[in-house]
Parts: structure tokens; C-alpha cells; sequence
């Protein structure tokens, strides 16, 4: 026998043991496989699995019982899980602080006990006034039978009344309600969540809110489209609420409104996400003089790139952040007698800067502050109304401000700020003398002050320089052995920076190196960085992602067998397709609700508001860059996976959980390695997962047991 042919027939052999090893021990759930396909473009597509789309239908129901056991009979058996639930028991039933919204005297806050599983909302009067509970989802979820949870509130300009939304599912579909903050007394006005309302913006003279919603008779399956803006008067019923902004949009497209400081003008917006790429409009009503109309602050503005407009109204003008000629993002204003004449009227007052991306403004009284993303962490800055430096605000390192606000003639702003072992914290700064304190700080009981977190460069594969940043023990050993975890996004222009992050605690603590990869399609550097990751350059994210797991394996820090991925959403889609193209490359995926089917995520829920990212498969130049990579279509027979879990929620409405399904079932039914294939299910919980505390901690025990198994930790 010839070498050749002694090595084809050991490959084969192999092969064989494997496929046998499978059948006898890994006893996957039997996924039945039916006969459909589609011809897209004269190329047949098949699609066996379609029928777990139907996520209601007794059969798919049956079929998650199934996985569920198996599932539970993979993870239960791992050692260590108790001593893991201790830990997160000990990191998560901590208090939490509550980011306080001031209105007129009152200060609005929701804030999380430690024996409590959700956060309550809080209302006090004065910085040091006895908290008064206003909503608690807490005993909310105890009459209801299972977890509710607060989906926003919004407060009229005197903090005489709030609206606030409940969602019993953990999704976005949330009724909303009305309150009567001095009494507490809950109003009788209710609009239903499945015509998914917004919190809106109150009327300054308290009788109604103008608010976002779909409009009635929605076709079936289009329930999360038709969004228009309507408003409310308080005492009658939300189906005489007058239709007063949208109504010429595409049914993709979304409107939202707001009243502005004083109640003068209703500003109107529309994100339009039915062509090819997004923009955004702006208009301004007069409610002085309602019959004039709304008049456009911006209109028709296109390119071949996502353009947006962010329109704050304070005292005479209308600021404007946009990265309209401008991809790392500009301030300019207009004065309001002037909007009329057009974007000629138009004054810079911060232009764009090579070295920043600007990524919000707040306005108080006299002054601007900026808050700029530089080489991925946060820097704020105070401006003069015209567009002079003032100063830099200090912040405790390199980290991330999440949230800054003030009321627009107020005397106190507030921000927070945390990153990897600085736990949340809330400064206050006090206008009259300039002094940033703080506010309110998370208390932990763990020490992190030997957490290490240092950022790095890799080169992608065209060249492309992408950062990193690494998250370790001090005393971490780069022998090429460390067990690692790389987390990435990369899409819609979200931004993954610094941040304080519980759940990879015990992780670090056993000496784990927890990466986050800044890849493209995020908006770490602009909209140029976000658009280099879309539609025909999707799969820049992809190499990019993979050139971040070969720095490292070429660096000595890990190896392919004690690395894993992790992702959600779109990054569940960034770590499916890294899989399907470099399976030999990892040991274990987390893939958490996946976007799976390029193909046909289009068709369910919101999901044709993710054209302009990724395209669709009824354009003909697109479809084949589509399939090219969708995880689903990429799973390729014979191949040995990495170990997978992967994660979804039964009433997940904005990622359909029917793609994970498929996905789990394909690569159950292809997989020839003896890793586990897992489907976890959260029952009565949506994308974001369960909001209750018990159950979090139970999905991480799971997800990181998971994790240390398959890593050998």
C-alpha cells in the first residue's frame, strides 16, 4: 500500500469512528429534514429546516423539549457548577446605583436592592430627598406569575407625570401606562404593546404626550413596521389618538417626536431604512402656529454612505450633529427664523476632526458639552455655545461615558462612566462652580485593582489596522496556553469600548485572557469604519475577526484549542460565519441570538431595517455575496465543529429565534467531531434574554461552565 493511499485510508477510517462515536454517544436530538428549497436567481437553495420557523407549532415545541433535555443532560453533568452559581450569586446580588434624570426639582432613577430581581423606579425630591417608589416591576411579576420588566419611562417637563412602559415578555413589545407622580395614582389611559408605543414626549401643559406606534390594521407579520407618530390626550381612548407625523414614510421607515425645552415646537424625526442607504430627516412644528406645518431643518440629503442628523433645539437655535460631508461627525447650528433658508444658513461650531469621533451633545444653559470617541475610549469635553474649548472634563482612566445629560437651564449635569475594573459610577458636575464629583459610585465586593487591560493592533487581512483590547490577571503567562474568550460586534455602527463587566470576573479570575476586538462595521472610527463592514464589505468583519484570533495565536498568548468566540445578534452572526469558514481555528462558540439565514432574516419581525447593513437577497448583485457567508448555508458536511452553544429567547421579536433553530438543527445533523452541538432556550424572555436576576445568573452559569469545560479550566 503506497503512503498515500495509507494516509487516505487512515483519514477515512478516522472519519468513520467518529461518525460512529457520534451515533452512539453524542445522541443528538433527531431534527426531521423535509424537501424545500427555493430558486433564487436560477440557483436552488435548499432549506430543510424551514419548518422550525413556525416557532408556535406543537412540532417545533416538541423538538425544543427534546434539545432541552439534551441540552440540560450536557450542562448539568459539568463539574464546578455550584461553586460557579456561588460566585455569580455573590457578583450580581449586589445593589446597583440608579442614573438619576432631574425635572424640575425631582430627581427620576431606577435602582435594583440586592434581594430584588429587577430594577424599581424611584422618584425623590432634592439631591438628598427620600426615594418614593413609583413603579416596581418586582411585585409586578408576582401577580403576573413570571417576570415583567420596565421598558422606559418618560417624564413631562414639571415631573408632575410619567409614562412608562412594562414588557411581560422581556421584549420590545411593552404596553404603556401613565402615572401621576405627587399621588402615585395610575391613570386609566393604557395603549396595548402590540402596537409597540414608545414612552413619547409630554405637552408642557400636561394634557397629553405625543408618542410613536404602528398604526391600526397592520398587516399580520408586519406588526413592527407602520410606525407613526401620534398624540394622546389624557382620559380618552388611544384609538381616537390623532395621527399628526409619518404618514408619507415607507412602512420601514421610523418616526419619533419630542417637545422641546417650553414646550414652543414639536421636533419630528424619521430614520428612513427603505433605501439603500439610511438617513435621517428632520422637521420642527411651531405649536404656536400648528397650521403653518412642520418645517424641514433637513431633508433629502442622500449619498452612498448612512447619513444622520441629530437636531437639539436650545434657546434660538437648532444644533446639529451629523456626518453629512463629515464621516467622523461635526457640530453646526442654525438660528430658527433662519431654517428656511437651508443648510447656506448653517455655522460650524465643532468641525470634524481626524482623531475623534463625536458621538453626542448635550446643551445647558451657556454651555455645549461634546462627547467624542479617541481611539476607542471616551473623552468629554466643555464648550462655549459658540464652539469654544472651555475644558476638558477629567475622568478617572481610559474608559467609557455611557450617559450624559441636564436639563437645558439647569445648574447640575450628570454623566456616567465605568470601564474594566472601574465599576459603574455617576458624576455630578455643579455649573455654578465648575466641580465634577461623585454623584453615586457601584459598590463591589470583589477586588480588581490586579485586573490588567492594555489595547493592541493586529493586520487584517487587506492591510487594515484593527485594534484590540486584552482583559487579564496581572501575572498572566504568554506561553501560548492561556485560556482566551475574543468577543466581537462589528455592525450598525456600534461602538465596543472599555467597559465593567461581571460576568467575565470569574473568567479572569481563573486566568482567563477576555478579548474584545474592535472590528469593522462597528463606529469605533467613524462612518467610514462602519461602512467598510456592510453589504459587499460584510466580510471584512469576518477577517478581521479572524486576524484578531491568528495575532493572537502568533503572539503566544493562546492556541486554537483553549480559544473560544463569543457573540450576539449581529455578533452572533460575526462568530457563526467565523465558524463555518475557520472551524479548525477554535475550540467553542457562544452564539446568542444569531442572525443565521441571510437569506430570509428579512422576512420576520424588524428585519428589513437591516437591509441597508447587510443587504437582501432579492437584490440580485447581492444575494450571491449573501449566501457566500450565511452561517446557516455555510455548514458544510463532514466537518468537524468547535464545540457550540448556542443561545436564543422563545419571544425574541427582533432576531427570530427560527434562526437558531436552524442553525443548532444543521449543525447537529453535519457535525462528524465529538464537540457538542447545545441549543439553550429561555423561555418567556426576549433578545436581550431574562431580565430577572435569578434567571441571568442561571444562563451565565450555563454559558461559562460551558466555557470552562471545553477550555480545559
Amino acid at each position: 500500500m503506497s503512503g498515500a493511499l495509507l494516509i487516505s485510508f487512515v483519514y477515512v477510517f478516522i472519519a468513520v469512528l467518529m461518525i460512529v462515536y457520534k451515533l452512539i454517544y453524542m445522541n443528538f436530538p433527531k431534527t426531521k429534514k423535509e424537501e424545500v428549497s427555493d430558486e433564487i436567481f436560477g440557483i436552488k437553495v435548499a432549506d430543510p429546516y424551514r419548518w422550525l420557523e413556525n416557532t408556535e407549532s406543537t412540532n417545533v415545541q416538541t423538538w425544543l423539549d427534546e434539545q432541552n433535555n439534551y441540552t440540560r443532560s450536557s450542562l448539568d453533568e459539568i463539574p464546578g457548577r455550584e461553586k460557579l452559581r456561588k460566585e455569580f450569586e455573590h457578583l450580581f446580588r449586589e445593589e446597583t446605583i440608579g442614573f438619576p434624570i432631574p425635572k424640575n426639582g425631582r430627581y427620576f432613577y431606577i435602582k435594583r436592592k440586592a434581594n430584588e430581581d429587577i430594577g424599581v423606579l424611584y422618584v425623590k425630591k432634592g439631591l438628598i430627598g427620600e426615594p418614593r417608589v413609583l413603579v416596581d416591576p418586582n411585585i409586578i411579576s408576582k401577580e403576573k406569575g413570571s417576570a415583567v420588566n420596565l421598558a422606559g419611562y418618560s417624564i413631562s417637563e414639571d415631573g408632575a407625570f410619567i409614562t412608562y412602559r412594562l414588557s411581560e415578555a422581556a421584549n420590545d413589545m411593552a404596553s404603556l401606562y401613565v402615572i401621576n407622580v405627587e399621588t402615585g395614582e395610575k391613570l386609566q389611559d393604557v395603549i396595548p404593546g402590540e402596537f409597540y408605543p414608545t414612552t413619547g414626549s409630554w405637552a408642557v401643559d400636561n394634557t397629553g404626550f405625543w408618542y410613536t406606534r404602528r398604526k391600526d390594521g397592520t398587516p399580520k407579520g408586519e406588526e413592527k413596521f407602520h410606525k407613526k407618530v401620534f398624540y394622546h390626550k389624557l382620559g380618552t381612548p388611544f384609538s381616537d389618538d390623532e395621527l399628526v407625523f409619518g404618514e408619507s414614510f415607507a412602512k420601514e421607515d421610523y418616526v419619533g417626536a419630542s417637545v422641546t425645552h417650553g414646550g414652543r415646537y414639536l421636533k419630528a424625526g424619521v430614520s428612513i431604512s427603505s433605501e439603500a442607504y439610511r438617513r435621517g430627516e428632520v422637521y420642527l412644528l411651531d405649536l404656536a402656529n400648528p397650521q403653518a406645518g412642520f418645517v424641514p431643518i433637513v431633508k433629502d440629503i442622500k449619498g452612498d454612505e448612512d447619513i444622520f442628523f441629530q437636531v437639539v433645539i436650545h434657546r434660538d437655535f437648532a444644533y446639529v450633529l451629523s456626518n453629512f460631508k463629515a464621516p467622523k461627525w461635526k457640530i453646526e447650528r442654525v438660528a430658527i427664523p433662519d431654517i428656511q433658508k437651508g443648510m447656506e444658513a448653517w455655522e460650524v461650531v465643532i468641525p470634524e476632526d481626524k482623531d475623534r469621533t463625536i458621538e453626542d451633545l448635550v446643551l445647558a444653559g451657556e454651555k455645549l458639552f461634546v462627547l467624542t470617541l479617541e481611539n476607542v475610549y471616551s473623552v468629554l469635553r466643555e464648550y462655549s455655545l459658540e464652539g469654544e474649548i472651555t475644558r476638558e472634563i477629567p475622568l478617572p482612566t481610559l474608559g467609557t461615558v455611557n450617559r450624559a445629560l441636564a436639563e437645558p437651564e439647569g445648574k447640575e449635569g450628570f454623566f456616567s462612566f465605568d470601564s474594566f475594573a472601574y465599576p459603574d459610577t455617576v458624576f455630578r458636575i455643579d455649573f455654578n462652580t465648575d466641580v465634577v464629583s461623585v454623584y453615586e459610585k457601584q459598590k463591589i465586593t470583589v477586588d480588581t485593582s490586579d485586573f490588567v487591560s492594555e489595547q493592541v493592533w493586529c493586520t487584517s487581512k487587506d492591510g487594515t489596522r484593527v485594534p484590540m483590547f486584552l482583559v487579564y490577571k496581572k501575572g498572566l503567562a504568554i506561553n501560548g496556553n492561556a485560556p482566551t474568550v475574543m468577543y466581537g460586534y462589528g455592525g450598525f455602527n456600534i461602538s465596543k469600548t472599555p467597559s465593567f463587566m461581571k460576568h467575565i470576573i470569574p473568567f479572569i479570575e481563573r486566568g482567563g485572557l477576555y478579548v474584545i476586538a474592535n472590528i469593522r462595521g462597528g463606529g469605533e472610527f467613524g462612518e467610514e469604519w462602519h461602512k467598510a463592514g456592510t453589504k459587499r464589505q460584510k466580510q471584512n468583519v469576518f477577517d478581521d475577526f479572524i486576524s484578531v484570533a491568528k495575532w493572537l495565536i502568533e503572539n503566544n498568548y493562546t492556541n486554537s484549542n483553549r480559544l473560544a468566540i463569543a457573540g450576539g445578534s449581529n455578533g452572533g452572526l460575526l462568530v457563526g460565519a467565523v465558524m463555518t469558514q475557520r472551524p479548525e481555528l477554535f475550540r467553542a462558540v457562544v452564539m446568542s441570538v444569531p442572525v443565521a439565514d441571510m437569506l430570509r432574516y428579512h422576512l420576520f419581525h424588524g428585519g428589513r431595517h437591516w437591509i441597508p447593513d447587510y443587504g437582501s437577497a432579492e437584490d440580485e448583485d447581492m444575494f450571491p455575496y449573501l449566501l457566500a457567508y450565511s452561517p446557516y448555508h455555510n455548514v458544510k458536511d463532514g466537518t468537524p465543529y468547535p464545540s457550540t452553544i448556542i443561545i436564543t429567547a422563545d419571544q425574541d421579536d427582533r432576531v427570530h429565534p427560527g434562526q437558531a433553530f436552524k442553525m443548532a438543527a444543521r449543525l447537529q445533523e453535519t457535525n462528524i467531531s465529538t464537540n457538542p452541538i447545545l441549543l439553550r432556550v429561555e423561555r418567556k424572555a426576549g433578545h436581550g434574554g431574562a431580565v430577572d436576576v435569578s434567571r441571568y445568573i442561571n444562563k451565565a452559569v450555563d454559558e461559562w461552565s460551558f466555557v470552562f469545560k471545553e477550555l480545559g479550566m
